[in-house]
């Protein structure tokens, strides 16, 4: 099953061309200012805790969209404006999925994770997240299906949306031949 995880990933990446940009994890410029809850209410799609999502997920038997975050990247920020509060993305996400918003770099707060409390921190190294935006999906038992790192436009997103969410990675229908 990793394989095919892996392989899922690789599939994504090559048909997407996602060399796109990110914010790694090195970066030395860091913004001071925390998201203000203006911007957090503009958001056209609710997202959960961590805990919360895995609960909702698992309740109403939807995939887990995870995006790993950090304050300070610019393309995390680029990615809430154009992607996520794009009406087709922002409509299959708060239909379809749950979706759960992590600050990557907050080593404060606690989440549960396979029976082990993680700090966000210690759980995005567990995903192997090394740059920002890093968008993970999960099954709704918390399973890990695929991530993509970096930013990905909406054209480019909704159809990794649209295969997760037709379940097509447990028939092992390829990307590419989804695509088609």
């Amino acid at each position: 099953m990793t394989i095919l995880r892996s392989a899922l990933t690789l599939l994504l990446l090559a048909s997407l061309a996602i060399v796109g940009p990110s914010c790694d994890r090195g970066e030395t410029a860091r913004e001071q200012a925390t998201p203000s809850e203006r911007q957090e209410k503009d958001l056209p799609t609710k997202w959960l805790a961590f805990d919360d999502g895995l609960a909702k997920a698992r309740t109403e038997n939807k995939p887990i969209f995870l995006e790993f975050y950090a304050e300070w990247c610019i393309f995390c920020k680029k990615f809430q404006k154009e992607t996520i509060r794009d009406q087709k993305v922002a409509r299959m996400l708060s239909e379809n999925f749950v979706y759960v918003r992590l600050n990557a770099e907050n080593s404060e707060s606690r989440v549960r994770y396979r029976g082990k409390s993680l700090s966000n921190v210690e759980l995005a190294q567990a995903f192997g997240v090394n740059s920002y935006p890093s968008l993970v999906f999960l099954d709704s038992k918390g399973k890990p299906i695929t991530m993509l790192s970096g930013f990905v436009p909406p054209h480019q997103f909704m159809p990794v949306l649209d295969y997760i969410d037709q379940k097509c990675y447990e028939t092992q229908i390829s990307f590419s031949q989804f695509a088609k």
